[in-house]
């Protein structure tokens, strides 16, 4: 059971906490967090250009989404400025006079 002050609840806090900066520390340090298998070393390679790929059409995706939506923001602004009353009403109000 859980003990009232929630002590073991902060052990596995502390203890995921410990590993994942350990993982962290070894990966910046240029080790891998899982080891390298020594049958399988083409494959790293392939497997790294499908991420390029994927990254870069990801990238395609956001580019493409982000450019509609300036564009469409753009043109509503600029239908919205044609589109003011007060000329319209000063050029009406000049026929009627």
């Amino acid at each position: 059971m859980q003990e009232p002050n929630g002590t073991a609840a902060a052990e596995g806090w502390q203890r995921s906490l410990s590993a994942l900066l350990g993982a962290l520390n070894r990966t910046l340090q240029g080790g891998s967090l899982c080891p390298a298998a020594p049958s399988g070393a083409g494959q790293g390679r392939a497997r790294d250009a499908n991420a390029f790929l994927y990254i870069l059409f990801v990238m395609t995706l956001f580019a493409g989404t982000v450019g509609s939506l300036v564009l469409g923001y753009t043109r509503a602004r600029r239908q919205e400025r044609c589109q003011e009353p007060c000329p319209l009403y000063a050029k009406g109000r000049a026929a009627a006079v």
